[in-house]
């Protein structure tokens, strides 16, 4: 089976109950992308796949030499860094570091969980910082925060915004022509779909370290290809660190960003009304999605891309 037969193959399996949905799959240095029109045009956002990238820009930096893995949150923020001032930057990257998922001054009512980020801000991640409590230290817990304060201390010890930070030194050099990092227009973003609460609204991330870039099914099919292919990149030394297994608890394995199952490495995303998932067999090949439908009980595409990326790879 070619590779544009099996994204077809592929899209028909994961059609949403609303909306639009676009798959691409890579089983060699290009990616083969399937999708209606729009869905191969517009941008849907990443979600949680940004912290993947997040990862690899902490990747680059550290071959660079601008920081290392051990780097400590206190190192680069000084007296902000607050309860997390010897945090390192390994942990906060594979979520070991204890910070909870969500700052708790995040949550702006009536915005939860319309658009959950909208009014947060850096001047808030240092005020949660000061009285954060950090529980379960060096287990694999979940955390937006650390994935959002690790992108502020990557911005602040390169001194320069995030969101140029990650477009220069990750977005461009993985071919991702099109995708983009808040705070920016978001022209062109497709209408997304939901519950009756957060149905098609769109997420604003002020700290977009977390979840804060939108893409095409192109951008993420060549983001599958860098990562699927290390060396079809100049992030080659980033991406194979990201690669390594960084922590791990029990049966569980991460990497800087990324998730194992097995073979296959992924992460999936997921906002009020978008969900993308990314899952590959290095050196072999994979799969990914992105849904203008939010996740949720009616419907996921974590299942089948995982399938099919194992599957093409072999």
């Amino acid at each position: 089976m070619s590779e544009e037969e099996a994204a077809q193959q592929l899209r028909t399996e994961v059609n949403p109950p609303e909306g639009t949905v676009a798959v691409a799959v890579a089983t060699g240095r290009n990616a083969a992308v399937a999708g209606d029109a729009a869905a191969a045009k517009g941008l849907f956002e990443a979600g949680s796949i940004t912290k993947t990238m997040t990862a690899t820009l902490l990747g680059v930096l550290a071959t660079n030499g601008v920081v290392t893995l051990d780097t400590t949150v206190g190192d680069i923020l000084g007296t902000e860094a607050g309860a997390a001032s010897d945090v390192s930057l390994r942990e906060l990257a594979t979520h070991t570091s204890g910070l909870p998922r969500i700052a708790t001054n995040a949550i702006t009512l009536p915005w939860w969980p319309r658009d959950p980020y909208r009014f947060y801000s850096r001047t808030k991640l240092y005020k949660g910082l000061a009285d954060v409590e950090l529980g379960d230290r060096g287990l694999i817990r979940y955390s937006n925060l650390g994935l959002d304060l690790l992108g502020h201390c990557l911005e602040v010890a390169a001194k320069r915004p995030f969101k140029d930070l990650l477009t220069d030194l990750v977005l461009r050099p993985a071919s991702m022509a099109t995708a983009r990092c808040q705070p920016c227009e978001r022209t062109g973003l497709l209408r997304g779909h939901g519950s009756l609460i957060i149905g098609g609204r769109r997420w604003h991330q002020p700290v977009p370290g977390s979840g804060g870039v939108d893409c095409t099914i192109a951008d993420l099919g060549a983001w599958l290809t860098a990562n699927a292919f290390p060396d079809s990149t100049s992030l080659e030394a980033a991406v194979r660190l990201c690669q390594e297994i960084h922590a791990t608890e029990d049966a569980k394995a991460i990497g800087l960003g990324w998730h194992f199952a097995g073979p296959a490495i992924w992460h999936n995303g997921g906002t009020g009304a978008f969900q993308g998932m990314v899952a590959f067999v290095p050196e072999r090949g994979g799969a990914c999605g992105l849904a203008s439908f939010g996740p949720g009980p009616k419907y996921s595409l974590d299942a089948p891309v995982v399938k099919w990326a194992q599957a093409l790879a072999g």
